[in-house]
């Protein structure tokens, strides 16, 4: 199996999943849903997402406070309802042989920011022949401040999830791409990571299905940007942070062989300048958040 191949079932079995995960009552109240697969449903499109996403909810926390706890939980509640989900399929196509959860970090966030990634091993019947198929993960990040514009019930098949709505999930593009850049990085001490380019390529997505003159959406999702920033202490003064090493970010998006062509490099860059005029304007920007001793 290529590449190619690889991801194309990727995809496909991590929607399954989604579905797996969402026919269980007892992850109503623990998981809310983000990330490409729940953008591709708030879009209406059918893009290839190879990323399963999700927060944890605060109600969970403290029922269970206890990282042990919560591990315990999700990984016997997840192995339960994937497995039950895939046993009742007919014919049956997919069998869960092993679900782990790893701590993110390994220890204790000194701020809390305690997440969980779980990794997915699958046996494909149809492909039974293809030897090394691709693990499969769900990230669950660390609660967050929500409010009633945060968060959508959507239905999924029969079920209904909770999930970030549109304004909550442009909001956290903005704040993911920044927490990438070196100087939000050197503000916190983290280690260097990749760029993330590709929220750049979902906030295109989301400016052309809500264009910059429908003020309320964007007032919304400029609060929510506000609002994600500031349980990450990300500071924005306005274009400016974007900006930052902004020649390299292009190369990066360019050279990026997971992006689509669909979105230049230029129209990126008229988004997030109309974004963030548009924030100024409101007075939703600049914003700083101090780090606690």
């Amino acid at each position: 199996m290529n590449s190619e191949d690889a991801n194309k079932w990727k995809a496909s079995v991590l929607k399954t999943i989604l579905f797996a995960m969402a026919s269980a009552k007892d992850l109503d109240e623990v998981l809310i849903y983000k990330g490409a697969i729940i953008l591709d449903l708030l879009l209406r499109t059918k893009r290839m997402s190879l990323d399963l996403d999700s927060n944890l909810a605060q109600d969970f926390t403290i029922k269970f406070p206890e990282r042990d706890e919560q591990e315990r939980y999700l990984e016997e509640t997840l192995f339960k309802a994937i497995s039950r989900y895939f046993n009742r399929q007919d014919p049956v196509r997919y069998e869960l042989t092993s679900l782990r959860i790893k701590r993110s970090p390994p220890k204790e966030h000194p701020r809390g920011w305690n997440a969980f990634s779980v990794i997915l091993n699958v046996i494909d019947h149809e492909n039974a022949n293809v030897r090394g198929l691709p693990a499969l993960n769900i990230d669950i990040a660390a609660p967050e401040k929500l409010t009633k514009n945060s968060i959508a019930i959507i239905e999924l098949g029969s079920r209904n999830i909770q999930a970030y709505t549109l304004k909550r999930m442009a909001g956290e593009k903005l704040r993911a791409f920044l927490s990438t850049l070196p100087l939000y990085r050197k503000k916190v001490q983290k280690p260097g990571e990749a760029v993330r380019v590709k929220d750049l390529y979902d906030l295109v997505r989301i400016i052309r299905a809500k264009p910059i003159a429908d003020e309320e959406f964007w007032g919304k999702a400029g609060e929510e940007f506000k609002l994600a920033c500031e349980s990450r202490f990300i500071d924005c003064s306005g274009i400016e942070c974007f900006q930052e090493n902004w020649q390299q970010t292009q190369e990066f998006y360019e050279n990026d062989p997971t992006i689509p062509d669909d979105v230049s490099f230029d129209e990126v860059n008229k988004a997030i300048s109309e974004i963030m005029d548009f924030f100024s304007k409101k007075g939703l920007t600049p914003f700083t958040y101090t780090l606690p001793q």
